[in-house]
């Protein structure tokens, strides 16, 4: 009584354990994206691009040497880029440098101009060209 009790209990710990670990229901599909960004036709040597939605947490994808490759949401994006340069250290965070984004606003936050359309079932590669004024 006791072994097949126990026997039931590991089966249902598998069962259980197996289906935690497969997709969410619900959960908003992505594509393989890639691409190119320069600002001011220039790579971007280091930095972050993130792919967007609302209501999605958004794909933060790095820039490296003006190239950036990764996974986006499938569907109409929001675009943002980062490019960070240390500011000087902060007492409130204990003499921590902080980063300052030094892309201009309209490229990255809610009304960000870049956008990207991902497409489910191929890569997607996109190129985008920001000016620094």
């Amino acid at each position: 009584m006791c072994r097949s009790w126990l026997a039931s209990c590991c089966v249902l710990a598998l069962v259980w354990n197996c289906g935690c670990n497969s997709a969410q229901p619900g959960a908003t599909p992505v594509a393989p994206v890639k691409g190119v960004i320069n600002i001011d036709g220039k790579s971007i040597p280091i930095g972050e691009i993130h792919f967007g939605m609302p209501g999605v947490p958004p794909r933060v994808l790095e820039i490296k040497d003006g190239s950036f490759s990764g996974e986006a949401p499938v569907g109409k994006n929001q675009v943002e880029v980062f490019i960070y340069a240390e500011g000087a250290p902060s007492e409130k965070y204990g003499g921590t440098r902080i980063k300052k984004n030094t892309v201009p606003a309209r490229y990255w936050g809610a009304n960000t101009i870049l956008a990207a359309t991902v497409n489910a079932g191929e890569t997607n590669t996109f190129q985008f060209a920001i000016t620094s004024k």
